[in-house]
Formats: C-alpha cells, structure tokens, sequence
C-alpha cells in the first residue's frame, strides 16, 4: 500500500510506524514536518488531533484501587504521575499524540487549550512538566504504601486486564510494567481475549484497564458521560458506558445539570467545576488524545478529513 501510494496510484494515504521515519521528521520540540523525500515529491500532509480519548482506568469499585478517600485518591495520582504517557506517545505512536488533562479532547466546547492538572502536573514558564517521581512516593506512602508496601511488608501487587495478548502487545506491557515498578509496584498482567475483556469490564471483575472513546456527537456531554454514575456498569447491570464505575454525588448533580445548558460561559463554568472534581478523584489516569496523520498528492483537492464521521467509504 505504502509503495503504491508513492509511485502515485493512491491519491491519499495514511503512515504506519514502519514508514513513519521515510515520510515525516520530528524536531525537538515536537513539531511534525514532512521529510525532504516527500517534499520532492509533491507531496502534502493533513495532522488533526482526534476527538478521542484513550485513558487508563481504575475501577472505583475495587476496595484497593477505588473509593473517594484522600488516601485512595493519592494512590491513583500517584500511579498517574509515574504512568509516564509522554513517554508512550513518543515511544509506540512516533509522538502522534497529545496527553489529555481532562475527560474533554480538543475540538468539543469545554476543551481548555490553557488547563492544567495541577494534581499530576506543575506549570513552568508556560510548559507543563510532569510531577516528579519523588512527589509521587510521597503520595504513595501518605496512601498508606510507603516504598511501595503494604503495612505488613509485602510488596502492592495491583492487576492490570487487557485483551492485548499478541506478540507485539508485549513491549506496551512491559512498559507499563516498569512504570509501575517505579513506584515498587508490582503490576500483574492478566491477558485473555477481546470478548472475555469486555465481559470483565462490564460485571466489574477488573481493578485497572485501558480503553478510549471517540465522540459521536461534537458536545462535551459525550465524554463527560462517561463518568456519570448513573452509567456506572455495577449501576446498569453491566450495560453501562461509565466502565471505571465512578460515582462521585457532586460530580453527577452537576452533569444532570450541565447535560442541557446551551453552550456557553454558564455551561463552561459547570464543566469546569466537573472536571476539577474528577481530576482529584482519578477514576482514570487521563492518558492521550490521538493525533491523526494523513498524506496526499498534490493533484488532491478540497478534500478533509471529518474526525466524527466513520462512513467515509462510501465516498
């Protein structure tokens, strides 16, 4: 696919990671351009970020990773600190990604571009630098893990579900291994099939999982459903969307609330006061929005891509 788009028998085409260094080059701070290679040729790039969200959950239902405690809240932030995802879009994306500070990606009313999760993030003339791995030991211990142990001296063990078993999973879950073992903590993968994942999730039977949503509609409702208790799984039997089971009372008065509102700045100041909120509660570690990557010919014209619409091949 990737030779025939460049001897120009497909007018478009996105990058895989095996011809990402061919197309585009990154600069040190980050910024994508297009390889000289490709500039001779003619060729252009698109580059949004999606409306997506990919996030590593906790279920707030488990009695060791869950509750609304400030103890149990300091052992998500802890975990999120350590949980280093600048270091994952670098690594397994070719850095096509932006880490997420809210449930809300760019695009839908009530991103903030200036937000700041002050709970796993400190602000440094005007950059954000990741909290150090010192802080969170501090949370761990205030936690009630100090080092990485329980009181009785054994090492923290938590268990990670997911459905990624193949043979080019495991790199990803070695390295959420070493994240953890930053901490002292033991992370015990346990890895089955897509079906029996889902069927985990949904009857509350994980402690921590990946997973993402993109929207369907453009509306912050959409993303901000995802952590209304009213959609918890242990709350719907298990049909719910809300998958870390979050139920936090403020949280979802000021979603019933805001679910409605017209948009702007009352409904902004809502959504505001939400997200605080579910920042200090860490039902997930916020993880990263996506950022899509596409190339062209030069004869392509007027043609963009639609990040909501997945019926594009009809067209």
């Amino acid at each position: 696919l990737w030779n025939k788009f460049l001897q120009g028998y497909y007018d478009a085409s996105g990058v895989s990671s095996d011809s990402f260094d061919q197309a585009v080059s990154i600069s040190g701070s980050g910024n994508m351009s297009l390889t000289k290679e490709m500039q001779d040729r003619g060729i252009q790039f698109l580059s949004q970020i999606q409306p997506t969200i990919f996030y590593f959950g906790f279920n707030m239902a488990d009695p060791v990773i869950g509750g609304y405690s400030e103890k149990q809240q300091k052992l998500r932030q802890a975990i999120s600190i350590a949980v280093n995802f600048e270091e994952y879009i670098s690594i397994f994306l070719n850095g096509r990604g932006v880490v997420a500070q809210s449930p809300i990606p760019p695009g839908i009313f009530g991103y903030q571009e200036d937000l700041v999760n002050e709970f796993i993030y400190d602000k440094e003339s005007e950059l954000l630098k990741r909290k150090s791995l010192d802080y969170a030991k501090q949370l761990l211990a205030e936690a009630g893990y100090p080092d990485g142990s329980k009181p009785n001296g054994e090492a923290l063990a938590l268990y990670y579900d997911t459905a990624s078993t193949g043979p080019d999973s495991q790199s990803e879950l070695n390295w959420y291994r070493k994240q953890f073992s930053k901490l002292g903590i033991n992370l015990i993968i346990r890895a089955t099939d897509y079906n029996r994942f889902q069927d985990k999730v949904r009857n509350a039977k994980v402690q921590m999982f990946s997973w993402g949503w993109n929207a369907d509609y453009p509306d912050p409702e959409n993303f901000l459903f995802l952590l209304y208790g009213g959609n918890a799984t242990i709350n719907t039997n298990g049909s719910g969307i809300n998958s870390a089971n979050y139920d936090n009372p403020e949280f979802n008065k000021l979603f019933e609330k805001m679910k409605t509102m017209s948009n702007g700045s009352e409904r902004l100041k809502v959504i505001q006061k939400m997200v605080k909120i579910a920042q200090q509660d860490a039902p997930w570690s916020w993880g990263f929005n996506p950022k899509s990557l596409a190339l062209y010919h030069s004869w392509l014209k007027n043609v963009y891509p639609n990040a909501l619409a997945n019926n594009t091949t009809k067209y």
